[in-house]
């Protein structure tokens, strides 16, 4: 058995990292992963979002364990839980096809820290196909894990840079809606309080009017 381990910082607060990586797959550095499969989801009496979905992927199996395993595509369950409260996106995995040949167990944490992301990512390799090659095959799938954990790091960082600029052009875009309420709130008043003096002028000149008009009228002798 092999233990395999990494931790990660994302300069990006958690709200950010934990919707990017909703939007994870596919990406352009993991073309291995052919898809998702949310076969369960559910919001606890916590508020907590429970997920369980199916990753399938091409393994890319060498050709040394071809004879014990013949089909490419590897199906993991992936069971997942949000906490908006601890900022904390919890994830467990597991091979579910060649279970009896190999067993590949991953646990990964996405915590906030302030305006950070912390990531820590673990792993568990054993295979027992064959004295022959489950050394090798370890080998081989811990540093597929590696290579794999660093094309994930390089997916994150682009899909947060594509969430970033989202949220950026939302905002800015509420911000020119904002000022443009502003603008518009500021003319009405403007053009009520221009009908109001104007109003008030009219008044006043009618009332002289009329006040010089009395004043010019001579008392009508009896």
């Amino acid at each position: 058995m092999k233990f395999w381990h990494s931790s990660h910082t994302f300069e990006h607060p958690w709200e950010m990292v934990s919707q990017a990586f909703w939007r994870k797959y596919p990406n352009e550095y993991q073309s291995h992963v052919y898809g998702t499969d949310v076969i369960e989801r559910f919001v606890d009496e916590k508020g907590r979002l429970h997920s369980k979905r199916i990753i399938i992927s091409d393994w890319k199996v060498p050709s040394f364990m071809k004879i014990f395993y013949t089909d490419p595509r590897g199906y993991a369950v992936e069971h997942s839980i949000v906490d908006p409260v601890e900022k904390t996106l919890t994830l467990k995995s597991e091979n579910i096809n060649a279970a009896s040949l190999f067993s590949f167990q991953e646990d990964i944490v996405y915590k906030g820290l302030g305006a950070q992301t912390s990531l820590q990512h673990e792993a568990k390799i054993r295979f027992s196909a064959s004295r022959l090659v489950d050394d090798a095959a370890e080998n081989w799938l811990f540093n597929r894990v590696s290579n794999a954990a660093c094309d994930g790091l390089r997916a994150m960082d682009s899909i947060i840079d594509k969430v970033e600029a989202e949220m950026q052009s939302t905002l800015q875009s509420v911000g020119r809606t904002l000022d443009e309420s502003i603008t518009d709130a500021k003319r009405s008043i403007d053009e009520s309080l221009a009908d109001a003096e104007a109003f008030i002028d009219s008044s006043i000149s009618d009332a002289k009017s009329t006040l010089d008009r009395c004043r010019t009228v001579e008392p009508t002798r009896g």
